[in-house]
């Protein structure tokens, strides 16, 4: 495997370039939101395409992997159901914001780059198929949560679950893993010319992710409610990644790839889709944003612990 330095340094590096280009506006919010939305329409997507179209699955480990995560997810929210309401700021919705923030980790930029550059392509298999149902486990159950916080019992789970569809169904990122999955079944060779303009979008995914994720490291705030930042914190980067490597060592019994990546996984920042997430339940913003921001930053020193932890 690679020297972890080799793996973690271009990494920060690329992300603190991006965070420096907006703190001294060299790069505008509206220039942020367009490489944001280039990385997120035009180059994961070919990335991730690539990766499921040449990917040979096999069923009994995707659940293993699918076991092990969203059980650890599972146990986290349980903590959170039971405890959210005790720290100020994170019991609005009955802690489904918190719940959210606390399970949602950045794959998309920080999960794809680090996985392929420390696993290679086998480690983007394993992250393909976390996200494939990362955002809708998320959005459906935590929707779900925070209807029924709000209104009780007279929520239409099929309607959430119809909503969560529709919005998952013009997603980018689901859309080019289905299409990939859907390819790789039908046994069709991709033409030469259309494996190059794959390989020069998907490419250009990790670097231009990782700037970009550092110009919206810029623009959320690390002050407000520092108990709940602490408590998010502490749930998304110990807790989690410990529960989900203690169930992927001692009862799902992945091998030690698999149970390295899903750790690190589990242990990665926090994701924009939390804030999202707050901002329309009303639910811990401050927390949050200020959780995504610090995580980042001390991401740099708990992603390097668990890659070397994993033998990285």
């Amino acid at each position: 495997m690679p020297d972890l330095l080799t793996v973690i340094l271009p990494v920060f590096v690329l992300i603190f370039a991006g965070f420096v280009a907006a703190r001294v506006r060299l790069i505008s919010a509206d220039g942020a939101k367009g490489l944001n939305d280039f990385v997120l329409y035009f180059c994961i997507p070919p990335l991730l395409f690539r990766t499921m179209q040449t990917v040979s699955l096999d069923a009994g480990s995707t659940l293993r992997v699918w076991g092990v995560y969203y059980s650890a997810v599972a146990i986290i929210w349980v903590i959170v159901a039971l405890g959210a309401r005790r720290v100020p700021g994170l019991g609005a919705v009955g802690g489904a914001g918190t719940a959210f923030a606390a399970t949602f980790g950045n794959l998309g930029m920080i999960g794809l780059a680090i996985a392929y550059l420390a696993f290679g392509d086998e480690g983007l298999v394993t992250a393909a198929l976390i996200i494939a149902i990362h955002s809708a486990n998320h959005w459906f159950f935590c929707t779900l949560w925070a209807e029924f916080a709000l209104r009780g019992k007279g929520v239409a789970p099929l309607a959430v679950g119809a909503s969560v569809v529709m919005t998952l169904l013009k997603n980018p990122i689901v859309l080019a893993l289905l299409a990939g999955a859907a390819w790789n079944a039908s046994g069709l060779t991709m033409p030469a010319v259309g494996e190059r303009l794959i390989a020069l979008a998907g490419d250009a995914a990790i670097p231009a992710g990782l700037f970009a994720l550092g110009l919206a490291v810029a623009a959320y705030p690390m002050r407000g409610n520092l108990a709940g930042i602490g408590t998010l914190i502490g749930l998304k980067m110990v807790v989690f990644p410990l529960t989900a490597w203690a169930l992927a060592e001692f009862v799902f019994s992945l091998p030690a790839r698999e149970t390295g990546l899903v750790a690190l996984f589990a242990a990665l920042p926090t994701g924009m889709n939390a804030y999202f997430f707050s901002i329309k339940f009303d639910a811990g913003v401050a927390a949050v944003t200020g959780a995504i921001a610090l995580g980042i930053l001390l991401s740099a020193v708990s992603i390097p612990l668990v890659l070397w932890l994993a033998g990285v």
